[in-house]
């Protein structure tokens, strides 16, 4: 009987602790004593300083011409969780999708042997070897140089597609906005007319 007694008291006791801290806790809330610090936490991305030269379009060889007239298409693909690709996985993906390592860059090329586009890390330095650590690629291409624009445009959005489905990674632009459907009908339309103008008469441009 008296163990049940003090069962019961000592029941009480701890019922009537935690009314009490309730009622404290919710007096510095109201209060407005009770904070709560949040902190900003940066964009990975950001802080792992993109290099310029990463969204450069340089011929893949030694032989750099310089161009002032740029149709530059840029595709980002970062890791949902900013998580490093599996680097072997990557490079076997890559190169099963025809693309060729040439100097720490992944590109394709069409069947004259032009360059259509190429991929890049987007962390610093920008190209791949064995030990690469990266969350983030980048499909780019000059449109300006290719010589099927739209065929291109397609099949950088098939790879990248496909790439981020297998590295469960998202799509974005040269701004990091997500891609949409409208913006890739902007892009294929851009391709489309870089296209008709070239096949337009000498003369008429002069016009």
């Amino acid at each position: 009987m008296n163990s049940n007694y003090e069962i019961y008291i000592i029941g009480l006791a701890i019922l009537f602790f935690l009314i009490i801290v309730f009622l404290y806790i919710r007096k510095i809330s109201n209060s407005g004593n009770l904070k709560v610090k949040i902190e900003s936490i940066p964009d990975p991305l950001e802080s792992s300083e993109l290099s310029d030269e990463t969204i450069s379009n340089e011929p893949c060889d030694d032989d750099v011409e310089i161009q002032t007239d740029q149709e530059l298409v840029i595709f980002n693909l970062i890791s949902l969780d900013k998580s490093c690709f599996n680097i072997s996985q990557l490079f076997g993906f890559l190169s099963n999708c025809g693309a060729k390592l040439n100097n720490g860059f992944f590109c394709f090329y069409d069947e004259k042997n032009n360059e259509t586009f190429r991929i890049i890390n987007a962390l610093k330095p920008g190209t791949f070897d064995d030990e690469t650590e990266t969350f983030a690629i980048v499909l780019v291409s000059d449109l300006a140089k290719v010589n099927q624009p739209l065929l291109t445009v397609k099949s950088m959005i098939d790879i990248a597609a496909i790439f981020s489905e297998n590295f469960y990674s998202s799509m974005y632009n040269q701004d990091r906005t997500p891609i949409t459907k409208q913006m890739i009908s902007h892009i294929e339309s851009r391709a489309q007319e870089i296209e008709r103008i070239r096949q337009l008469p000498v003369n008429s441009l002069e016009k």
